[in-house]
């Protein structure tokens, strides 16, 4: 039967293979358009802070082409194609930016279109390539293959982080983001090479049909769409100005930013095990509830981090990062796809993509709007210097919590908190290290007295006070003053 369905056929094994290797070189060249690298890069770019803010919630606003993919397969009627002309459109234009920056073109406007180009099109090669791969997967491999994927691709980024900063702090202003990104360049192209590679079993013609109206007709999943709309509006608000505080106001270096990076990936492939069994136990909404309720209080301690205390709040901020955004990466998705499970899968993905899309778009224009009003300013209380920039991090902690509040709404399995699992087990734990030295002891003098199963339990009670009238065929017996003396006497 496998053979029949194509797992195990070579160009089936060859593909899954391949797709691990186009992975971990398309993060190498994707780490350069997120993150403090683009953050810096949109600096020598000259670049605004509204600017700013909306290159950095580029990736979800790009989800918004999604509703395009069913057109463009149309247009080329084959799925590997449809991922090439989506790959040519997304990963040419990295190459475009080390050499704007030779010839000194800095403009911002240049900067956005390529990022822009570069957002779009690996959107709709992730939705021709996912797929392809629901094909050439066995289901009864997927939770493996994509766990073993995502891990070597977390390491890859994790190698390239240093590198890329190590150059940028050696070679300061453009010459270093012409070499980082003549090097993301370089791993774009064999990108694509690999992405040729791969095989695309045949599949009929998919269309549009009337998605928005399956998908808000489910009352459950439009509960779900307010939650993801309302999370992506608050998470964009201040996504983009964590880097631009510790890069401007806090002046860190790129090469301790890597090293806080590389903390968080770390914590983050520590607690994707542990909250994978957690989550199927009490339910993945209850962790996912944790890691935005997580997520708020994060934002929040950001309000504080200044000059004065980023040398023990970042770090604390890598650690709690990688525990919470790890719950929140797992479980929301997992959270969904258990919604929809039995409905038009591409449909759901596709309006609830659109809506991320919207809720990033308007989230980033009011970050940049208060980050371009708040730009210089700073105050300083008991000795320690607060910037304007900082009200956008209250401002997002307030949507993120609005969020967590809608998102307890949803109607899915949830057995216990995370918080009742915590404690439970601090209770259960506490008791038995209190009780312990008293265990043995007990155990030892029960055995010392054990009592003979077939002995009575004596009452020790007055012959006056045993009325055995009740029970039918047993006279009571009369005693005498000697009987009843003895009996005391034996007592």
């Amino acid at each position: 039967m496998d053979d029949y369905l194509g797992y195990n056929k070579h160009e089936y094994r060859r593909t899954r293979k391949l797709a691990i290797i186009e992975g971990s070189f398309f993060n190498l060249a994707f780490l350069v358009t997120q993150g403090f690298i683009v953050t810096g890069l949109a600096l020598e770019y000259g670049a605004s802070e509204m600017l700013i803010a909306i290159i950095g919630v580029l990736p979800t606003l790009a989800q918004l082409v999604q509703l395009a993919a069913p057109l463009v397969l149309k247009l080329f009627k084959d799925r590997k194609k449809a991922m090439l002309f989506s790959a040519l459109l997304g990963r040419i234009p990295i190459a475009f930016i080390p050499v704007t920056l030779a010839l000194g073109i800095r403009a911002q406007s240049m900067l956005l279109v390529l990022l822009g180009l570069i957002a779009f099109g690996n959107s709709l090669v992730g939705t021709f390539w996912a797929s392809i791969m629901g094909d050439v997967i066995d289901p009864a491999t997927t939770g493996k293959y994509y766990g073993r994927r995502n891990l070597i691709l977390s390491l890859s980024t994790m190698l390239i982080t240093p590198v890329y900063s190590l150059i940028l702090d050696r070679y300061e202003g453009s010459l270093g983001f012409i070499i980082v990104t003549s090097m993301a360049t370089a791993f774009a192209m064999i990108t694509i090479f690999l992405l040729k590679m791969h095989y695309a079993p045949p599949v009929k013609t998919f269309g549009r049909g009337r998605m928005f109206k399956e998908v808000f007709s489910n009352l459950k999943f439009r509960q779900y769409l307010k939650f993801a709309f309302v999370w992506n509006f608050a998470i964009t608000i201040s996504g983009p100005f964590y880097a631009y505080h510790q890069l401007v106001n806090l002046k860190v270096s790129y090469s301790y930013l890597s090293i806080l990076s590389i903390v968080a990936s770390l914590t983050s492939m520590l607690m994707y095990v542990l909250w994978g069994k957690i989550s199927d136990q009490i339910g993945h909404q209850s962790v996912a509830e944790f890691g935005i309720l997580g997520a708020t209080c994060l934002a929040l301690m950001w309000v504080f981090v200044t000059p004065q205390t980023a040398v023990f709040l970042l770090p604390v901020d890598a650690i709690v990062t990688g525990v919470v955004w790890s719950a929140i990466n797992l479980c929301l998705f997992t959270m969904m796809m258990g919604m929809i499970r039995g409905y038009s899968v591409e449909s759901y993905v596709a309006v609830q993509a659109f809506l991320n899309g919207i809720g990033a778009l308007g989230g980033s224009l009011l970050g940049g709007f208060i980050a371009s009003y708040l730009k210089g300013k700073s105050i300083t209380i008991f000795g320690m210097e607060f910037f304007g920039i900082q009200v956008i991090f209250l401002v997002g902690a307030s949507f993120r919590f609005l969020s967590f509040l809608l998102l307890r709404r949803v109607q899915t399995p949830k057995i216990k908190t995370v918080t009742q699992v915590f404690f439970n087990t601090m209770s259960t734990v506490g008791r038995r290290m209190a009780t312990r030295p008293y265990e043995f002891p007990v155990l030892q003098l029960r055995s010392r007295k054990k009592r003979e199963e077939a002995e009575p339990l004596k009452l020790d009670l007055p012959t006056s006070m045993i009325d055995l009238s009740d029970i039918e065929g047993i006279e009571p017996e009369e005693t005498t003053d000697d009987s009843d003396h003895e009996e005391r006497s034996d007592s």
